[in-house]
């Protein structure tokens, strides 16, 4: 398909940066408008998974993506006295579907993601606040807060949890808090062991942890928290509350500085379809916000782009693409926003009972049953290759 006119990107994130790539890669003309001056990337560290490595192999930025981060082989889940609840293999998924698994520094994968977008020809202006938006004749003409405006025949909100361009096209929804505090932060040095990734569960709170550098490792906390709290010196927070834990918690903790740490409380929003009104689309947390707890938000949002590159591609016309990439994208991204979700409860008890059951129930699942899993849902995704007869 041809579209008369520009495809506008609001949010100069990883779903942003990486329609960018993809559609001007496809042969449209591509502007992206983020709202900082400088588009930079806000977080720590990010596990692209095999369905968001094949989408991106379809943009050739895969390998790309690889030699910037730390392949992941094998992932563990513990107690907070470091005794192993389940090893899971990871590297049967690079095997079977041609790609790898990476742990990467978000600054990282933004620089290759703004590389590839400026290379296939797309436009990144920073400084651009969008405001608000209208339908023109032609398509949609988006207004920004210094003033200026730009008009394109579609309009896509990759603006993330609190985006403009979901308020406009699907009214006020409200954020659903998951009932906890999150903390990331980057230590310096090689302190794990390369390829792994481990997730450690306490009561009412977590702590994982894996390497995205030859001397970075990137961690996350978890921890039942009220709503909104107000927290001036995080790294002291989450020293005092893990300071218990097995190593190589407090070792991370000791080697982090803190400047480099962050504090988020979690959102999400109950998934509904609608995300399209005329020329106008949402993508990644504009589309569907998901807590991290299966690692799949930017994932998504990266698959997102792709698959809406190829729904515009191959329709006769715009409204059939939108409506093509809304059925191929709303099941996949609500079973994962709702997995998640469960999965946060089950990790975050702090009932003594229920977790002795969990730890129980998890120590019990065969290996096969959470490789069986982890396939299902590369499948699901639509990125898995064809299956050879």
């Amino acid at each position: 398909m041809k579209i008369h006119g520009k495809v506008l990107i609001a949010g100069g994130g990883i779903g942003g940066l990486t329609l960018a790539r993809a559609a001007a890669r496809a042969g449209f003309t591509c502007q992206v408008f983020e709202r900082e001056a400088e588009v930079r990337p806000v977080g720590a560290g990010i596990l692209v998974q095999t369905a968001a490595m094949l989408a991106l192999k379809r943009l050739a930025l895969d390998a790309r993506v690889a030699a910037a981060g730390t392949e992941v082989r094998v992932g563990f889940g513990k107690t907070d006295r470091g005794a192993v609840l389940q090893r899971s293999a990871m590297d049967f998924l690079a095997v079977e579907f041609g790609v790898p698994t990476i742990a990467i520094h978000r600054a990282r994968l933004h620089a290759v993601l703004l590389d590839g977008a400026r290379d296939a020809g797309a436009v990144v202006h920073g400084g651009k606040k969008l405001e608000h938006f209208e339908e023109t004749p032609d398509g949609v003409r988006a207004h920004f807060a210094d003033g200026s405006s730009a008009e394109g025949a579609l309009l896509v909100g990759a603006d993330g949890l609190r985006s403009v361009v979901r308020r406009a096209v699907m009214g006020e929804t409200p954020l659903r808090y998951a009932g906890y505090t999150s903390y990331r932060g980057i230590a310096e040095g090689s302190l794990v062991p390369e390829h792994e990734v481990t997730e450690a569960w306490g009561k009412g709170a977590r702590f994982g942890f894996a390497r995205v550098g030859p001397s970075e490792v990137y961690w996350f906390a978890v921890v039942n928290a009220l709503e909104g709290g107000r927290d001036e010196h995080p790294l002291d927070t989450v020293v005092r509350r893990f300071s218990g834990w097995a190593e190589p918690v407090p070792g991370l903790l000791a080697a982090t500085k803190p400047e480099r740490v962050l504090k988020t409380d979690i959102h999400d929003r109950e998934p509904v379809s609608g995300s399209t009104r005329g020329p106008v689309t949402l993508l990644g947390d504009a589309a569907h916000p998901t807590t991290p707890n299966l690692g799949q938000g930017g994932c998504m949002a990266i698959e997102d782009a792709v698959a809406l590159t190829e729904c515009l591609a191959v329709a006769d016309t715009l409204p059939a693409a939108l409506a093509d990439y809304e059925a191929r994208r709303f099941e996949p991204t609500k079973r994962l926003v709702e997995a998640s979700f469960r999965f946060g409860k089950m990790a975050q008890l702090e009932n003594g009972a229920a977790i002795w059951v969990r730890n129980l129930l998890v120590r019990a699942t065969p290996a096969r049953i959470v490789e069986k899993q982890l396939r299902r849902s590369v499948i699901a995704s639509g990125f898995a290759p064809p299956v050879r007869a």
